[in-house]
């Protein structure tokens, strides 16, 4: 779904099928483990770090090349031992659609904040998500099963790489205290921001003066232009949304993944942020500690309910 930056994600096939829903806790055996999963119905991970502990895992649903709205999804966690596998957890997925979507076209907002519909359809119109728990590092089984309006359920199964830390910046540690460039360092704005055209809202101040200024902050690392997926650009047009409600009260910061795309050299910030993927969005408060962190494509409804969380306990 986006670039992995040299990230060693494993997605291997978790050859399991649950003939008949199993109670948590129970084991099932090889026997009950047949593939099920059918080339014509995938999951489309957005969640490349996943670590013990909560996590939000995000994907989308793809059957026979059109992706799935609305359908009722659960995702379920099997702890893997040898040929064994056993079922942890079950949790639902809810989908979120996209808030820069109409009537299945993409909606652009400009750095003006006006919004410009695109005549030109686009099926990445939403995403799944779950919240999923890891009692400990290695390689879990995951099992995504989705029941359409007509009553057909599709099974994908998997299995996914749990590390014992993140790679990037943890939750409530705090936020690297980067001196990114912004608006006033550059002759041209296009230097530092791919979009188009590049918003100056997002540039205005550097990541360590908004932390020593007691500044919350929304910080959304991606690149539009160079962005493999079709991600990057409506992930920045979700984070524009946010500025008529919160850009009075929270510092929201761009910052591009490449220094050098010839060369795939990364831009020092995206260094110290240790990302190996990109888009992401992370939410910072106003002593500089990270309160939320999104991978991949996330909504404006999800950042916003980390910003209200944040701001009530200030």
């Amino acid at each position: 779904m986006r670039r992995l930056l040299g990230f060693p994600v494993l997605v291997l096939v978790f050859l399991g099928s649950v003939v008949a829903t199993p109670g948590v806790g129970r084991a099932t055996t090889e026997a009950e483990l047949s593939p099920q999963t059918s080339e014509a119905f995938q999951v489309l991970i957005t969640t490349a770090e996943l670590v013990v502990g909560q996590n939000r895992f995000a994907f989308g649903l793809l059957k026979e090349h059109q992706l799935l709205e609305d359908a009722h999804a659960v995702v379920r966690v099997y702890a893997l031992e040898g040929q064994q596998g056993q079922l942890k957890t079950e949790v639902p997925a809810s989908y979120a659609r996209l808030e820069v979507v109409e009537q299945g076209n993409r909606v652009h907002v400009h750095p003006d904040g006006t919004r410009h519909v695109h005549h030109e359809e686009t099926d990445i119109r939403g995403i799944y998500v779950a919240q999923v728990f890891f009692e400990w590092p290695g390689i879990w089984g995951l099992e995504v099963l989705a029941t359409e309006g007509n009553g057909s359920t599709e099974v994908s199964r998997f299995t996914v790489q749990v590390l014992a830390a993140p790679y990037t910046p943890a939750l409530g540690t705090p936020a690297p205290r980067s001196h990114n460039l912004i608006a006033s360092d550059v002759t041209d704005l296009r230097h530092i921001d791919t979009s188009d055209p590049p918003d100056p809202r997002l540039h205005q101040v550097r990541i360590a003066d908004a932390i020593a200024q007691g500044k919350p902050q929304v910080i959304v690392f991606a690149t539009p232009k160079f962005c493999t997926s079709r991600v990057c650009g409506p992930v920045m047009d979700i984070v524009r949304l946010l500025l008529p409600t919160y850009g009075d009260r929270v510092v929201l910061i761009h910052q591009e993944i490449w220094q050098d795309f010839a060369t795939q050299r990364v831009t020092p910030t995206v260094e110290e942020w240790r990302l190996h993927s990109e888009p992401w969005i992370f939410v910072v408060d106003e002593k500089g500690i990270i309160r939320a962190k999104f991978e991949g494509l996330t909504t404006a409804h999800e950042i916003a309910m980390a910003l209200e969380q944040m701001l009530e306990r200030r």
